[in-house]
């Protein structure tokens, strides 16, 4: 038993280090610029004051509760702003997360090698994980908190009446709420699980747990919803986040799981793939799970806590996904991967218990598993090396139009028609004049993309938080302040137009540049 504990916490510290410096490195040989959402929590983070910066979070300028920023904060100014810096506490933060998994996992089933070699390689497969854990975003804070959760749900199925238990749970719970608003989904779903067993066992003590759900909601809406009311002002009067359709949830939630090439399942003829791979996860779930359930009684289930974690895996991977489309189609669009990320963590644990499910009918030879183990070191460099390859690739800012910027005449502004360009060439490019206009009637107009209303709340709370000038009114947009300007015209983005069409703009020249649905143009107010 000791041996196996000692193998586990050695192969725990080389699965974190071959994430963490993988990942790490990776940031050092890639475009080291911030992306929108980034720039936005960088505003935040590196504010002087703590204060201001939780004035400004309660605005439309972000959408998320207080614990990511205000924890960045902290540490950013303990240690570094540096931008590289906080990417990679992000980075830590995820591997302590996979880690904790693995060692939790290893607890339930055992073999720890066997578990080290398929929870990397399923990790190192999700380009979900490569893409959210190394940005200055919440979302990797968001992970770890909720496998927490996970874990502590799992303990009160046996043991729902413990005190420490509860309050571990409260606590968790409460980060997790405060960590991510999509954290609430988690919450219902949650509830909805122990509603069940209660209903199942009829064992009184699982109306604790669910005093804890109604305790959290009320922490919630006492403390934070009056908050959460202005933020999601900026996703009035649409979201920017399209209704799901059958090839986007599907899409959506295949990026949860381990797939050869994302971008080979962009075309066509592979799109099916992310379809089967949903498919194949429930279906294991039901094939494994559904016959114990009907065959067993409740008490002798709980016996077997592999199979019970496995059983709330697949219960909290679907129903905040299918809460998510509800809310979606009837109020709000929110379904997008991200912010189901956490869920990643269920299903890594479903892919585990399967193989060792199917295992069981057929035997690995000691000598094959000696082998495994000897070539693990081996392994575990190759792992390293194609997580920073694949990370390497990954630009999550659209810079190829940085390269058309320095042919323009330094002396006249630039403007941008979506905040994806502004902010982070604002931010990192102090040579162009880069403007943004604040039109609201343009942002309404019908045929413009839907980001176009929320991005116009964010900046305008991003120019009153910050003063950044370069973010102009329609008043400001005349022919005394900027008689001369270039526009990087997008086809999906409507604003320019809208100006030239009612004759105030003229286009002096189109310039030429090599992006699909794009133009420059040199413009001028009519006089």
């Amino acid at each position: 038993m000791n041996q196996q504990k000692d193998k586990t916490r050695l192969l725990s510290i080389g699965m974190l280090l071959v994430i963490s410096v993988s990942l790490i490195t990776s940031l050092f040989f890639k475009e080291k610029w911030l992306w929108m959402d980034e720039v936005l929590s960088y505003l935040l983070i590196s504010d002087p004051s703590i204060v201001h910066m939780n004035d400004a979070l309660v605005s439309s300028m972000d959408q998320n509760p207080p614990i990511f920023p205000n924890v960045y904060w902290v540490i950013g100014h303990l240690v570094s702003e540096n931008p590289q810096f906080l990417r990679a506490v992000t980075v830590v933060t995820f591997a302590i997360t996979i880690v904790l998994l693995y060692q939790y996992t290893t607890k339930l089933i055992g073999n720890s090698v066997l578990n080290f070699v398929l929870i990397a390689t399923i990790v190192a497969f999700t380009y979900l994980n490569l893409s959210l854990s190394t940005q200055i975003r919440g979302y990797a804070l968001f992970l770890l908190v909720s496998l927490g959760y996970f874990v502590i749900m799992h303990r009160l199925m046996a043991s729902p009446n413990r005190v420490s238990l509860l309050v571990a749970f409260g606590l968790l719970a409460l980060l997790m709420v405060f960590s991510h608003s999509f954290g609430l989904f988690y919450a219902a779903a949650s509830g909805a699980f122990f509603a069940g067993l209660f209903l199942l066992s009829r064992d009184r003590r699982y109306l604790l747990v669910l005093a804890v759900h109604a305790l959290i909601l009320v922490t919630w809406l006492l403390v934070w919803y009056p908050n959460f009311v202005i933020q999601t002002q900026a996703g009035k009067p649409h979201s920017w986040i399209p209704l799901p359709t059958f090839w986007s949830f599907f899409t959506i939630v295949g990026e949860l799981a381990p797939s050869i090439s994302s971008t080979l399942e962009r075309k066509s003829v592979f799109q099916i793939l992310p379809i089967l791979r949903f498919l194949v996860l429930i279906g294991l779930w039901v094939y494994i799970a559904l016959p114990r359930l009907t065959s067993h009684k409740f008490r002798e289930l709980l016996r077997d806590q592999a199979f019970t974690f496995y059983l709330l895996s697949g219960f909290m991977y679907l129903l905040p996904m299918a809460i998510s489309v509800g809310v979606s189609l009837f109020y709000r669009s929110v379904f997008i991967s991200r912010y189901l990320w956490p869920g990643h963590l269920l299903v890594i644990y479903q892919l585990v218990y399967a193989f060792y499910f199917f295992r069981s009918r057929w035997s690995i030879r000691p000598n094959r598993l000696v082998l495994i183990t000897r070539l693990l070191p081996l392994y575990m460099l190759l792992l390293a090396g194609f997580i920073f390859y694949q990370n390497r690739k990954l630009t999550a800012f659209p810079s190829g139009v940085l390269a058309y910027l320095p042919q323009l005449d330094k002396r006249y502004p630039v403007f941008v028609e979506t905040a994806d360009y502004f902010l982070p060439i604002w931010f990192h490019d102090k040579t162009t004049k880069i403007r943004y206009l604040l039109d609201w009637e343009t942002a309404m107009n019908k045929s413009n993309i839907l980001q176009a209303t929320v991005e116009h709340k964010v900046l305008k709370s991003v120019r009153e938080k910050y003063h950044v000038t370069n973010i102009m009114t329609g008043q400001e947009f005349n022919p005394v302040t900027v008689p001369h300007f270039y526009v990087i015209d997008e086809s999906s983005n409507y604003q320019i137009e809208h100006f030239i069409e009612n004759g105030k703009v003229q286009i002096i020249r189109e310039l030429p540049i090599d992006i699909a649905g794009h133009r420059i143009l040199e413009c001028r107010f009519r006089s």
